[in-house]
């Protein structure tokens, strides 16, 4: 069992990276999840079908998912630390040491599934380490990045504990984040273990929706209540609905105790934050506008 202690100066000198290779391999592990997230149902009917059809013609990178956890792909790709000058819009899988199909599995998902997606990645991405960083300077890391994965913890005196059963401990030099649109975040340390990359996943799925409801839909549950339910094209808190809306907090409150009864609105793993359920995706989908 490794230890990393990442020390408030250390801390205060880390630096964001964003990762087309990381996305990509997040995005290869969602469309290969059994019980994924609720909310991505609408962005798995869009791409899974030809993302199983392409697995069918591919029967070695059929079998090498199978026979791994979507969790465990990062330590058995062995993924560089990502570089947080390179440009964002490239992926550059040259320098991995991969089996051929996996390398072609990867390239297939970048260019049928993330690419198109991907300024609305880069753009949402962005929004969240703007949104950390902001949090980080006014309260502090651990407010910015509570929630890095049930090993991790955040000392009293500020500073972090990252565990990684399969790694050894080592003295960090340089810390990177790199937020990702995966269930699950992961560290990628260099060769020397000094330079370690904390994955980890987005407040929110990076690809979004519409956010202006349906006229129809306000007519038939109110104008606030639509907004919200917009508004919950992922997984957001109160703060965010506030905000997203204009509404107050209790006023947000209010309506989601209303959606939550209807069964229109379902509460996440992590407290405090919502998405809209299977019937209300139905329910937006037949408005006519």
């Amino acid at each position: 069992m490794g230890h990393w202690l990442v020390g408030t100066e250390c801390l205060a000198a880390c630096r964001f990276a964003l990762s087309p290779l990381v996305e990509t391999v997040a995005a290869v592990g969602i469309l290969a999840e059994i019980r994924p997230e609720p909310w991505r149902r609408h962005w798995l009917a869009t791409h899974q079908p030809a993302f199983r059809a392409h697995l069918a013609a591919a029967p070695h990178s059929a079998a090498w998912l199978a026979d791994r956890r979507p969790s465990d792909w990062p330590t058995v790709l062995r993924l560089p630390v990502p570089d947080p000058d390179a440009d964002p819009r490239l992926l550059d899988l040259t320098a991995l040491d991969l089996p051929p199909a996996l390398t072609e599995l990867l390239d297939w998902t970048w260019q049928h599934v993330v690419r198109p997606e991907w300024p609305a990645r880069l753009h949402a991405l962005r929004a969240d380490l703007t949104a950390r960083r902001e949090r980080a300077a006014h309260h502090g890391w651990p407010a910015a990045l509570p929630h890095l994965g049930p090993q991790h913890r955040w000392l009293p005196d500020g500073r972090l504990r990252l565990t990684a059963p399969d790694l050894p401990p080592h003295p960090i030099t340089e810390l990177l984040l790199v937020p990702t649109s995966a269930r699950h975040g992961w560290l990628l340390p260099d060769a020397s273990h000094a330079r370690l990359a904390v994955v980890y996943p987005a407040s929110a799925a990076p690809v979004p929706g519409p956010c202006t409801p349906p006229a129809s839909l306000g007519r038939l549950l109110g104008s606030a209540r639509a907004e919200l339910l917009a508004a919950l094209d992922r997984p957001r808190d109160t703060t965010q609905l506030a905000a997203r809306t204009g509404l107050s907090p209790a006023a947000v409150d209010d309506h989601l105790t209303v959606l939550l009864d209807a069964r229109l609105v379902a509460a996440t793993s992590t407290p405090g934050r919502y998405y809209r359920t299977a019937l209300t995706e139905a329910l937006l989908s037949a408005q006519p506008g």
